[in-house]
């Protein structure tokens, strides 16, 4: 009988020690010291992870939470979790997410685009269109040049001037006095090189040559182009004798 007893006594005993031995350890971990996490904004990952380290905690980046930021620097600590100045026990994980520095536009290649294709361009690249100055140039129709070169990576909205290409110049020459001159030798000559002869009035004129040039539109000294009209009024026929 006695050994029965003392076998139920050392199980008794051995319970009461086992029960206290986990008692300890779960108040050991659950009032166990605890540590302030460290505002790790702005730092990169390798300091942050020294800086944890040295308050017994580990540091793991979420890439899914990387985002761009105009603040942070590309590449350093945006936001973390647990945050800045909680209480955590050692060992406990802090997740951190990265900037991807500012966001940011490239300047597209204008080159050749009418005025509104290229204002839409820039749009859809994030940029706005900036002073349109036009001109006319040698060379193709279309935007010439432009501020900012393309490829160069620069802040969102930033305003990108463009210089528009309206065509070549017209050739311009000097008129001159025709005056008196036979308006069908005129005419042939003006025709070859391309001009244009509109409205041609008749008109008496004594003592004048049937189809002598009385006036001229332009006027002598005046440019002209090839888009002019030239106008003139000559010397009508004398009318025959009854």
């Amino acid at each position: 009988m006695s050994g029965v007893l003392a076998r139920v006594l050392y199980g008794l005993v051995l319970l009461a020690v086992l029960g206290l031995a986990a008692w300890i350890s779960f108040s050991r971990f659950v009032l166990g010291k605890s540590h302030q996490v460290p505002d790790l904004t702005g730092r990169t990952v390798e300091d942050a992870a020294a800086l944890a380290a040295e308050r017994g905690l580990r540091v793991e980046v979420d890439r899914g939470q990387d985002a761009f930021d105009e603040k942070i620097p590309a590449r350093r600590i945006r936001g973390q979790s647990p945050g800045p100045l909680e209480a955590v026990k050692a060992g406990q994980v802090v997740r951190v997410s990265l900037s991807l520095g500012p966001r940011t536009a490239r300047a597209p290649d204008l080159t050749g685009l009418t005025p509104r294709t290229a204002a839409l361009t820039l749009v859809k690249e994030g940029l706005v269109e900036g002073v349109v100055s036009a001109a006319r140039l040698p060379g193709p129709t279309g935007i010439a040049s432009q501020g900012i070169a393309p490829g160069t990576t620069v802040a969102p909205d930033v305003p990108v001037d463009v210089l528009v290409n309206r065509g070549a110049p017209d050739l311009a020459w000097v008129m001159p006095d025709l005056i008196g001159r036979d308006f069908e030798r005129v005419r042939l000559a003006f025709e070859l090189r391309g001009f244009r002869i509109g409205g041609v009035k008749a008109q008496a004129y004594e003592g004048a040559s049937a189809g002598t040039i009385l006036r001229q539109f332009p006027l002598a000294g005046y440019p002209v182009t090839l888009r002019d009209s030239l106008s003139f009024v000559v010397a009508a026929p004398e009318p025959s004798p009854s």
